[in-house]
Formats: C-alpha cells, structure tokens, sequence
C-alpha cells in the first residue's frame, strides 16, 4: 500500500511538473544593465507580472538585471540578431546604429522639461523616430517611452558651480556621440565606460565624475564608491526605448501581441510619474549619504545652452543625423514651448 501511495505521488508531481512546464507556450526573455532595485528593473518587473496575470501564464517573462545577461551598449545588437527577446535601451545606446535615436540629447533639448519631451517624443516625431529604428534594428517599439530623469554631473572631489568647471575632468558618459560632444563642448575628457563598470573607474580613479541620474546614484549606492557632489544642469531628459526582437514578436499570435502593447499603453503614465518621484527621492537619500548636490545659476545654463546651441550644426553634421529630421524635431519642441 505504502509503495502504491509513493508512486502515485511520484506521478502526480510529475505531472503537475510537464503541466506548469506546458501551461507558458510563449516566452519574453528581458535584458537590463541595471540593479534590481533601480526604477527601470522595477516598472519592466512590474509590466512582466502584468503580462504573466493577463496572460493567464501563457507568456512566460523573465527580467535579467545587472548585464548579467547583455550589457546596454550591446543590448541592440542582441535584438537585432534575434538572440534577445526584449531590451529597454536608453536613446544613446541606439545612436550608434540609428544616428537620429542621438537627437533626445542634442543642445536643443538642454534644459527641456518632461512635458516639452513628452511632447516631442509621444507625437509624430517620436513616430518617424520608432519607423527608423524598427527599420534598421529589426524590432517592434511597443509604445511609448518611460522614463528615467534629467541627467546630472557627479563627482568625486571637486564640486561644480558651472558647467565650465568641468574643464580638464575626466567625465564619464554613457556613449553616444551627442553625449561625447556636449562634454567636449564643457571642456571634459569624455570616457565612455558601460554603467555596470561605474563604480570600479570611480575608486580607480579612472575618471573624475560621471555623467548620470539621482536615482541611477541611489540604486548603484555610488557613495560608495566616491561620489561626493551632485551638479542639476539637467542637460536632457532621458528615457528608455521598450522594444521587442522581431524574430520574437513575429512568433507570437495576434491576442499575445496585443496584450503586450496594450498591457505597456496601460501602465507607462504611472511608470512616468514614478520615475519623477523616485529623483526627488533619490537626491534626498543621496543627501543622507553625504552626497552634496547644488542647481546652478540659470544664468550660467543659459549661457552654456548658447554655446552648445552654436555647435548644434556640427554635432549634427558629426554624428550623421538626417537634416530632415533634425527640422521636424525644432520644430515641434518650438510648438512645445
């Protein structure tokens, strides 16, 4: 009897296995560069359980955290290839190959607030932007952005009054040519060093201060590992693109499809509106860990604006960005404000 009872419980549990096994007949594998507490991990954790729920455990959705998967500049290149599912690259890591996903930080956008982004980026710019980047990378957008928050200057020893005080530093940026350009432009030494990198080029010693967010700092604990002054310049806003492989999207049937854009359109205002309270949040935390962060002179920025503004038909010119596109973004950004 005892030996009759096992091997029904042995069968049971292996079928309950091949059942759970069976119950997902769709995956949706998810790369970030990022810790799991940082706000990008959190909002994509947030829409993979969503999916999973709507989906009644159709899709099975993983998040991979920390480029323990890809690292972000290499995030393109995997979807385009089909060896990743889904990535939520930041625009910068998508210049390389689209030069016009360069255009978010171009010195027009320097100091723009969120709305003038959003409206920018959610109307037929941001459309004509999606067009080119699914054409060249193989992908499906799949919908609008979400963001991350201004991007700041952190350092380690010397605090900034003005952005020409960056003159000489070695400055870490995150890639992109617009991003190299504008630290040129301040007079730094750009270093382009993958996020997850960060601290060790810190307490190296290796650069001076990097080029990142409030809650980017929180997330990584960057007190740690030297960061002792913060620096708002908000040189532009940066948000991430989420987009799926198309070798993906394409073996998913339409209601999976479906429930994926509409599941995203869904939750991506109060993703945004979570993304602006975790800086505030970010920068008080920072503060409690000696982290000094001072806003500039508008005077200062303003002049900086105008200088950068000069070379805009350069960095332009530089980094291949069609002309065409360029007027269409002036000019919606001009009706923004």
């Amino acid at each position: 009897m005892n030996k009759l009872v096992s091997k029904l419980g042995v069968a049971w549990v292996a079928t309950a296995l091949i059942g759970a096994a069976s119950a997902a007949e769709y995956k949706l594998d998810i790369s970030l560069d990022t810790g799991p507490t940082h706000i990008r991990n959190e909002s994509i954790m947030k829409f993979a359980d969503e999916l999973k729920s709507r989906s009644g455990g159709k899709l099975d959705v993983r998040v991979f955290h920390g480029a323990s998967k890809y690292k972000g500049g290499n995030v393109p290149t995997a979807l385009a290839q089909g060896a990743l599912d889904m990535g939520a690259p930041l625009h910068q890591h998508l210049s390389k190959i689209v030069p016009e996903a360069g255009a978010p930080l171009l010195p027009m956008f320097y100091g723009a607030t969120p709305e003038e982004n959003y409206v920018v980026w959610d109307g037929e710019v941001g459309k004509e932007l999606n067009r080119r980047i699914e054409s060249k990378l193989q992908v499906k957008i799949i919908g609008r952005y979400f963001d991350l928050g201004y991007g700041s200057v952190f350092t380690t020893k010397k605090m900034l009054r003005k952005p020409s005080d960056m003159q000489g530093m070695k400055m870490r940026v995150p890639g992109g040519a617009a991003n190299v350009q504008r630290y040129k432009v301040f007079g730094a030494n750009p270093v382009s060093i993958p996020f997850s990198d960060v601290p060790q080029a810190l307490q190296r010693g290796t650069v001076d201060g990097i080029w990142s967010t409030q809650e980017s700092v929180r997330s990584a604990k960057m007190w740690d590992s030297g960061i002792r002054y913060g620096f708002e310049d908000r040189q532009s806003y940066l948000q991430y693109v989420p987009m799926v492989s198309l070798s993906a999207w394409n073996s998913y049937p339409k209601d999976i499809q479906d429930l994926i854009i509409n599941t995203w359109e869904d939750m991506v205002d109060q993703v945004r509106a979570v993304a602006g309270d975790r800086q505030l949040k970010a920068r008080q935390i920072g503060a409690e860990n000696g982290i000094e962060t001072i806003d500039p002179n508008p005077k200062d920025l303003a002049d900086m604006r105008a200088k950068l503004m000069a070379v805009q038909p350069e960095v332009v010119k530089a980094l291949g960005i069609d002309p065409a596109f360029v007027a269409m973004t002036e000019a919606a950004l001009a009706r923004a404000r």
